[in-house]
């Protein structure tokens, strides 16, 4: 640090240099201190963005409003409210528009460009194409006037302003770059090489892939832009939420953190750290080729994985914080719900899972990606050919007096939404007559079933009616030309970090800290910093009451801005004070034994909760008049 101070006249880049010395600094890490907190919403903060200068920062939160706040003072500059119904899940500003316009995304499906400086005239295009939540929108500084999305629909989607601005109809077919079996929960650009995007799945898979391999409506496989695929080899019997994705600065590295995981660096660039692909590449075609086929083996990892021994009330947050589990009672702070007795939501937990125990021909098969989502966790009556209409499975369930049931895989879904998301979408569920196709080959003619399509001698799927055609030839031949057309390779992880605890929300963010760090925020409300090298933990910050989702490096100063549950984001800086003062020990232990509590647990929304009882009533009354008869 002092040697890149004193080469200042010599040196140019002095100021970069200074940067890397003090970010790369284990003094700066440990002296980390609190300087500032930006109240400016009134929800959850659930996404934050610097501006290219450093100077603003752009949040988004529950309270669907959009702010830019100049950080060095705390005024907000600009705040605009959004159309948004739900959460905002992510916003950026878009590249070169003078840091006055953004996209924001959120838990109701819908993608918005807002002019910040316009007031209530703000609105500059809406896209709802998507079918259920979208998790993140990515912009490329360099293509101001396009950006990524990938959503619970499993689509990854590329949209250009300079085409269109306004799509209002419901799973669109148009600006589809590819979609997935699983749904699609993170996504970063490549700051070196703008062409590679990295995604991250609900099935713990992570792909780098290139976007210049695929286009809408593209007849080769998707599978052949895969530049390299990862998968944590722990994770063969299991599905892991990924819920954040990030290239290093440098490019060859990607961190990817897990819910109810820890978080994985992973070097893409090298090739000693390649192996050969865990998977047949028959299974990736399919893995992409929008099948929706309940047994698939996606589906079955996810199915398998949410089994469960208790349950929780959307809302309760008792089990976060930096005070959880060091006593049983906890206090109310940010609570949406008061604490339910443990031995109620035990005795439900015990009812729910002898349900879904029972006979499977009696429980509904889990739905596709392309059912619609924002109804949650269908407790549907045990029948089989249960029609899947809306309106008619709920007239049937409230005329008959039998108990519900409900799957694994839409309590996962339930769990994975945002906590007050599925209670504003219910009633306008209620009210939508649009009847969603379990087949995605009538949704999105382009993407046909196995059984009516032409089968490649290279392993992908091609419509009948087009067999034959020139274009599908010149398809072939590409593909078969391919180097990796019967091999792909996957990078092994290079450094696992624990220590935190990453479970209760669909959107918590591990980040690179210069050269030698990373960090992630976690459920005890603390922010973690690990050696990037070791993995070894080196400072812990104390950085919300309940959980910290967002952790954002400042673009040039060594100065951090974090976001969570709290109604505000606070800005860290290094001081001339003491180190913080935090037992990391006894709180890594206490993180390591609540997060294999919380792997058996589910979140499930009160009025389900209701709706189970309700349903247990009407069963016990129909044994008693029986009885009685």
């Amino acid at each position: 640090m002092f040697r890149s101070i004193l080469s200042a006249q010599f040196n140019l880049d002095t100021r970069f240099d200074l940067h890397r010395a003090v970010t790369d600094s284990q003094w700066t890490i440990r002296h980390l201190s609190k300087f500032k907190t930006l109240a400016v919403h009134a929800g959850c903060v659930n996404t934050i963005q610097w501006n290219l200068s450093g100077d603003l920062i752009l949040s988004g939160s529950d309270d669907r409003k959009l702010a830019v706040t100049r950080w060095i003072d705390g005024h907000v500059i600009n705040e605009v409210k959004s159309l948004h119904k739900t959460n905002i899940m992510s916003a950026k500003f878009l590249p070169q528009s003078g840091d006055r316009q953004a996209v924001s995304c959120s838990g109701d499906g819908v993608i918005m460009v807002s002019d910040l400086e316009n007031g209530n005239s703000n609105l500059q295009g809406t896209f709802k194409c998507h079918h259920g939540p979208v998790y993140e929108v990515v912009t490329v500084e360099s293509e101001p006037n396009t950006f990524l999305s990938v959503g619970e629909d499993g689509t990854a989607r590329w949209f250009d302003l300079r085409a269109t601005r306004n799509c209002t109809t419901a799973l669109c077919k148009e600006n589809i770059l590819f979609v997935c079996q699983s749904p699609l929960s993170s996504a970063a650009i490549n700051p070196i090489l703008p062409h590679e995007f990295v995604i991250g799945t609900s099935d713990s898979q992570v792909y780098v892939m290139d976007r210049r391999k695929l286009s809408s409506g593209s007849l080769i496989s998707p599978t052949q832009s895969i530049v390299s695929s990862m998968k944590v080899s722990s994770f063969a019997s299991n599905a892991y939420r990924t819920t954040s994705v990030q290239f290093s600065p440098e490019g060859d590295q990607v961190l990817a953190s897990f819910s109810g995981e820890g978080v994985y660096l992973f070097d893409v660039k090298d090739p000693a750290s390649y192996l050969p692909l865990s998977i047949p590449k028959s299974e990736l075609d399919e893995q992409f080729s929008g099948n929706p086929d309940t047994k698939s083996p996606s589906r079955l990892r996810a199915r398998q994985s949410h089994s469960f021994k208790r349950v929780r009330l959307r809302g309760d947050w008792s089990d976060t914080g930096p005070s959880a589990g060091m006593s049983r009672t906890a206090p109310d702070i940010g609570q949406a719900r008061p604490t339910v007795h443990e031995g109620f939501m035990q005795r439900m937990a015990d009812v729910l899972r002898s349900m879904t125990s029972l006979n499977s021909p009696s429980v509904t098969s889990p739905p596709s990606p392309f059912e619609n989502p924002i109804e949650g966790p269908s407790f549907l009556v045990a029948e089989t050919n249960t029609p899947r209409n809306t309106s008619s499975v709920r007239d049937e369930t409230n005329s008959r007096d039998e108990i519900d049931f409900v799957t694994y895989e839409s309590l996962g879904r339930s769990e994975n939404l945002p906590e007050n998301q599925l209670e504003n979408m219910e009633s306008s569920a209620e009210d939508s007559s649009i009847n969603f196709s379990d087949d995605r080959s009538e949704t999105f003619p382009h993407f046909r079933n196995r059984q009516d399509s032409e089968q490649s001698s290279s392993g992908f799927s091609l419509p009948r009616e087009l067999a034959g055609c020139d274009e599908i030839m010149e398809a072939r031949e590409v593909e078969e030309t391919s180097p990796n057309s019967d091999m792909l390779y996957q990078a092994i992880a290079k450094m696992k970090y624990v220590g935190h605890r990453n479970s209760r929300t669909a959107i918590n963010e591990a980040s690179f800290w210069g050269r030698c760090h990373v960090m992630s925020g976690s459920d005890c409300g603390h922010v973690f910093i690990w050696n990037r090298q070791t993995g070894a933990i080196v400072s812990v910050l104390q950085a919300d009451t309940r959980v910290v989702n967002r952790v954002r490096p400042h673009p040039h100063e060594p100065m951090l801005a974090t976001s969570g549950i709290d109604y505000d984001i606070k800005l860290w800086a290094p001081s001339s004070g003491p180190e913080n003062n935090i037992n990391i020990e006894e709180l890594v232990t206490r993180n390591a034994r609540m997060l294999e509590e919380t792997r058996d647990t589910i979140t499930i929304p009160a009025s389900y909760m209701i709706r189970m009882l309700a349903s247990m009533t009407r069963f016990r009354q129909g044994n008693n008049r029986t009885n009685s008869d």
